[in-house]
């Protein structure tokens, strides 16, 4: 299999409803989303998908300087937000997984069995 990975950076506030701890508290994030697709055969230009044409539709669902609990109506975790941003992309594209990371040592990712 075929795959290319395009990463793009937000910045986010957000606060994790029930989770009993300091990140109960409104706080920030430089967000890296990064998203994986792939693919067995390559289209006649010999590409998976054009590299532009990916970060341009990541760039348009990424919630850039946004409360992210206004955002969306579920609890904005990195595993959420993962899911969600490959939710929105899968239908364009042949997304393997998609990878959130809210700094440079922790990331959540999802990718469907």
């Amino acid at each position: 299999m075929y795959r290319i990975r395009v990463s793009k950076v937000f910045s986010a506030a957000h606060r994790i409803v029930e989770q009993g701890g300091k990140c109960e508290q409104l706080h920030g994030h430089n967000y890296r989303v990064e998203v994986v697709v792939g693919s067995e055969r390559l289209n006649p230009p010999g590409m998976v998908v054009d590299f532009n044409e990916l970060k341009e539709a990541v760039a348009l669902i990424l919630p850039d300087h946004k409360l992210l609990n206004e955002v969306y109506n579920f609890n904005p975790t990195a595993e959420n937000l993962a899911r969600y941003f490959y939710e929105q992309l899968q239908s364009r594209f042949p997304v393997v997984r998609v990878r959130v990371w809210e700094n440079d040592e922790c990331w959540a990712e999802y990718e469907p069995d």
